[in-house]
């Protein structure tokens, strides 16, 4: 009789889980969970009525009279903002330096950061870009809603447990399903620190840069062309040099049969 009762218990036991399991929406995503997400509801929220939650990043490239300085004034304008610099890296190619940061500014203040950034030398390139994401928070919330109820109904079932058996297959449901929820809680938390926090790319180069060219003209051609003329001469003289000693020996040689050949040609003649 005892043993037929625990068998019993045990049953109801796992229809309790499998019902909590069901409620929950589980790895598999069964039940009401699924018809939520698939409608984009929260509990007592539709993606319509949710606030919009948008992404907004951009990038900007300004050529400054002081690459170092405007550094510090992009750090500067950064912390003014509320905000941050996440990553920095300066370049130095010849006498020439450049600097790209990475600043994490509030979403509300990127306007007005990308306007102060414009301000340090002449904006070559500026570009935003905006991603509404509040289908995915909703679906978010909804799935973390139902894992959280199932978790705590779980968490009932374990201080309830009688059998050993039990006990096992409830923490083995409970720990997927805290797992599960963690996963979701963090990808929720990722996406509320992009929306809160616009990502600003930053590049600045030196006005030199643009100096180093110089558009053709006449004097310009004169020089090259004056130039040009004494690396010719200055190759022919060298040229020169070079072969002056093998004619003066090719000479010394020649010149005494080329005198024989003549006299011996005036003798036959006469």
């Amino acid at each position: 009789m005892r043993r037929a009762t625990a068998l019993i218990g045990t049953g109801l036991l796992a229809a309790l889980i499998l019902l909590t399991g069901c409620e929950g929406g589980g790895a598999g995503g069964s039940g009401a969970v699924d018809d939520k997400v698939e409608a984009g509801a929260a509990p007592g929220t539709t993606v319509d009525q949710a606030p919009r939650e948008i992404i907004r990043n951009a990038d900007i490239a300004v050529r400054v009279p002081d690459v170092r300085q405007s550094v510090a004034q992009a750090n500067a304008i950064a912390a003014d903002a509320s905000g941050r610099t996440s990553s920095e890296s300066i370049t130095v190619e010849g006498e020439s330096v450049y600097a790209y940061l990475t600043l994490r500014v509030p979403a509300e203040t990127l306007d007005d950061v990308l306007a102060r950034l414009g301000q340090l030398g002449d904006v070559q390139s500026v570009n935003v870009t905006s991603e509404d994401v509040t289908t995915q928070v909703v679906d978010l919330d909804a799935r973390i809603s139902a894992l959280q109820t199932s978790v705590d109904r779980l968490e009932q079932l374990l201080s309830q447990a009688t059998s050993a058996q039990a006990l096992v297959e409830i923490e083995r449901e409970l720990s997927a399903r805290q797992a599960e929820l963690d996963s979701l809680t963090a990808q929720r938390a990722v996406l509320a620190d992009a929306v809160a926090l616009s990502t600003v790319y930053v590049s600045l180069t030196p006005e030199s840069e643009a100096a180093q060219f110089t558009p053709p003209g006449f004097l310009s051609g004169l020089e090259s062309g004056w130039n040009a003329l004494r690396t010719v001469v200055a190759t022919v003289i060298t040229a020169a040099g070079f072969l002056l000693p093998f004619a003066l020996a090719l000479a010394v040689v020649a010149v005494p049969i080329i005198v024989v050949v003549f006299a011996l040609r005036r003798r036959r003649r006469h």
